[in-house]
Parts: structure tokens; sequence; C-alpha cells
């Protein structure tokens, strides 16, 4: 009788094993079919996305907020030969670097609005400066020194970047020349604007030196390379309050900044000639 018992015992457990891989499986059938028609669903809204006409972007949902610089019409030519297109399938990165390559144009935003508009935000050059640029001309350049357009009677008042390297050849829409001296340029014209009581001719970019004229007195201020930059116009600073004939008298030739320490200043003669003080 016992070993009946434990017969059945075991033909019990056996079979209750048996339900419960069989609960499992079922289990994870549904599971399955639930994953499946889940990812149809997807499928179908990709495809209603890609096909459906409610998100088809057209010439005529497109906006774009363009600039003096800039016409709409010009933006538009570059971006309507890709449509009519999807909303999901719009090549934002080509339109992008091709508005970019537009000179005047600094940046430009492209926001996709569903289900089917498109916002072209562009962000100008600003004037800062002209430069005679060789084959160029004269231009007007931006905060980066980029050339972006040419010279107008309204930029008259804009100061004067005097640019020598003969391993540059300017391009509208490129700089010309490196971070380095872009981040030097934009420090002296900081630095000239806390200062209003001193008036600037031109600035100066030579094999990696940078310089400014100052006016009326035509005292050439010597900066060297933009290391230390910031310490080099406070020591012009403190040598203006102690000779304040700097900024007007034609006795002297230059400031030299080149070196940390105090600066030297360049006497001019009446004969002409040029001698070293400290």
């Amino acid at each position: 009788m016992a070993k009946v018992a434990v017969r059945n015992e075991r033909m019990s457990n056996s079979a209750s094993a048996s339900k419960l891989r069989t609960k499992k499986r079922s289990r994870d059938m549904s599971r399955t079919v639930v994953a499946g028609l889940v990812a149809l669903l997807i499928i179908q809204m990709v495809a209603a996305l890609y096909l459906s006409p409610m998100f088809s972007v057209t010439p005529n949902s497109v906006t774009i907020r363009s600039s003096p610089l800039c016409s709409e019409a010009q933006i538009r030519s570059l971006i309507q030969p890709d449509l009519p297109r999807s909303i999901v399938r719009l090549p934002v990165a080509r339109w992008k670097d091709a508005i970019c390559n537009i000179p005047v144009v600094k940046s430009t935003v492209i926001k996709s609005v569903f289900p089917n508009r498109v916002v072209v935000e562009l962000r100008d050059r600003h004037p800062v400066m002209v430069s005679d640029l060789g084959i160029l001309g004269s231009c007007v350049l931006d905060s980066d020194l980029v050339p972006f357009r040419t010279v107008e009677p309204t930029d008259d008042s804009l100061p004067t970047l005097v640019f020598q390297s003969s391993e540059v050849k300017p391009e509208l829409g490129v700089s010309i020349t490196d971070a380095s001296q872009i981040n030097g340029v934009k420090t002296i014209m900081k630095w000239l604007n806390e200062h209003s009581d001193i008036s600037v001719a031109a600035l100066n970019i030579q094999n990696q030196h940078l310089s400014f004229v100052m006016k009326p007195s035509n005292v050439t201020v010597l900066l060297g390379t933009p290391r230390r930059l910031d310490e080099k116009l406070d020591s012009l600073e403190i040598l203006i309050v102690k000779r304040p004939d700097l900024l007007s008298s034609r006795k002297y030739a230059a400031v030299n900044l080149f070196s940390d320490e105090y600066p030297a200043l360049v006497i001019r003669s009446s004969s002409g000639d040029k001698s070293a003080v400290p």
C-alpha cells in the first residue's frame, strides 16, 4: 500500500508540473502575440507617417523667417526641390549646410512642427569692421572675422582691419584667420568699447601679431601674439593714465607691449628718428 501511495503521489506531482509548464507556454505565447501586434501597430504608424498626405510637408507649409540680408526666395530655392516629403524624412542636415553656405548667414535653426509644418529661422552676420582683402575688394567682416559682403557707404563708421598674410586666400563666408587671432581681436574690441575715450584708426593682423593705431595721435600699440592679451591691455591702460598725451600727441611712434614687462615707448623725434624709452 505504501508503494502505491508513493507512486500515486509522484504521478500527481508530475501532472501538476505538466500543467504549470503548459500555462507558462501559454503565457509566453500570449506575450509574443501581444508584442507582435504592438510591433505591427508601430510599423503601420510609421508607414502612415511616410505615406499619409496628412504628414506631407509641401512648399506652402514651410515658414521662413528671413532677414534684410537674405531673401526668402533664396532660401526656398534650396529647400523646395526636396518637397513634398514626409515630415519624418526631411533632409534637415543637408538644408542647414546649404543655407549656412550663404555668406551673410551665420547660423540657421530648422524646426519640424507636426503634423506637416516646417519653420526655418536665420541668424545674420553683423558688421563689426571693414577690410581690404585683395581679390575680394573691400569687405565687411563679422565678429568671427568672416567677410560676408562688400562695403557700402553706410559702413564708413566701422573700424578698419589691416590684414596681411601670404598664406590665406580670402573667401566670402570663411574666416580669414584662426581661432586664436579671432579671440584676440574680440578681446581688443571689447577693451575699446569699455574705453570710449580711445579712438582707433585701424586694427592690424600681420604674421600672427596684433596691433592697433590710436587716433588722432597715430600711436601704434604693438601687442604681439594674443598670449596674455588682457595683461598687455591692462599695462596700456596704466600707461595712458600716466601719459595722457599718448592719445593726442604725435611725439610718440608706438607702445611696445610684446614683452611681459612694463611697456616701452618709442619716441618719434622732430627729425623722424625713433628711440625707445622705458
